[in-house]
This record gives C-alpha cells, sequence and structure tokens, in this order.
C-alpha cells in the first residue's frame, strides 16, 4: 500500500520530472526525492497535526550531496545541526517526517510518503526513530465539529431532527 500511495502522491507532484528538471539545471545527482508539505517551526518541535500544515509550503523536496531544496528553501548540509527521520505508521500507510534543525536556528519538518532513499542515502548525516504525530487542540476542535455535522446530517435525514 505504501508503494502505490507515493507513486500515486509523486504522480500528482510530478516528482520524477522535477528531479530530472533539476539534475539537468543544476548538473549535480538528486540522491533522494519525495512529493512533500514542509513548515518551519521551533526548534526541536514535535511532530504535530495542526494550523502550520493548513498553510505548509507543497513541493518536492530534493537532497544532493550539498544541499537540500524544497520550493523557495534552499539548506546547505553543511549549515544543518541536526538531521532526524521519524517514520510514522497510519490507517492509510507509512509516511515519515523529516526534521532539520540548522546553525542559523531555523528548523523545518518536511512530511513525505515513506521512501528508503532517504534512509539509505549517505550525504545527510540522519538519525532514524520510529514516532507517532501528535494532534493539536485545533484539530481536534475541527474533529468533534466535522463529526457533530455528519451526525447532524444523519438525523436530519432520517427524520429525527426536523428544521
Amino acid at each position: 500500500m505504501d508503494k502505490i500511495l507515493k507513486a500515486l502522491v509523486d504522480l500528482i507532484y510530478g516528482t520524477n520530472s522535477k528531479r530530472k528538471r533539476f539534475e539537468s539545471q543544476n548538473n549535480v545527482s538528486v540522491i533522494a526525492a519525495d512529493a512533500s508539505k514542509g513548515i518551519i517551526t521551533k526548534q526541536n518541535n514535535d511532530i504535530t497535526r495542526g494550523t502550520d500544515w493548513i498553510v505548509s509550503q507543497r513541493a518536492v523536496i530534493l537532497l544532493t550531496e550539498k544541499q537540500i531544496v524544497c520550493g523557495k528553501w534552499q539548506i546547505p548540509i553543511d549549515n544543518i545541526s541536526s538531521a532526524t527521520l521519524v517514520k510514522i505508521k497510519s490507517l492509510l500507510g507509512g509516511g515519515q517526517v523529516l526534521k532539520i534543525d540548522t546553525k542559523d536556528n531555523e528548523s523545518y519538518q518536511f512530511g513525505m510518503q515513506a521512501n528508503d532513499e532517504w534512509i539509505n542515502q549517505n550525504s545527510l548525516n540522519l538519525t532514524v526513530e520510529n514516532g507517532k504525530v501528535k494532534t493539536s487542540t485545533f484539530s481536534w476542535i475541527i474533529r468533534i465539529a466535522v463529526v457533530g455535522y455528519l451526525i447532524y446530517i444523519l438525523l436530519q435525514k432520517f427524520g429525527i431532527i426536523v428544521n
């Protein structure tokens, strides 16, 4: 299931064509590439579902020997103070979040589908962990509102609630 989802998301984002275009325009080899959603966070921030991800940058993340590129962000490998790949399981399959802290005190999180290219590479000193995504208060409120609305619609449909 993981490979099917990754292939679908990569197709939607055009990951393979963006990878090839980047390689030819910059005369470099891309080591890993994925469709991703990226956010800037506080240093060492936990991975949570929340409002940051609603407005996240959606782009293809590319790893080369010298940098990570994702949309408007370019992060030189030699400016990275720590990098952690958190593997996550969900109902729809596996995913991963790449957490990057820089020497400039900037922190990034990149959510993507499970991809062994990141684990098998040697350019980025990477710690791999299993983890969970925490749910923010905002996310709980939205979920409760949606479930409440669906119950209301069902009750209306069966005539239990009349307008």
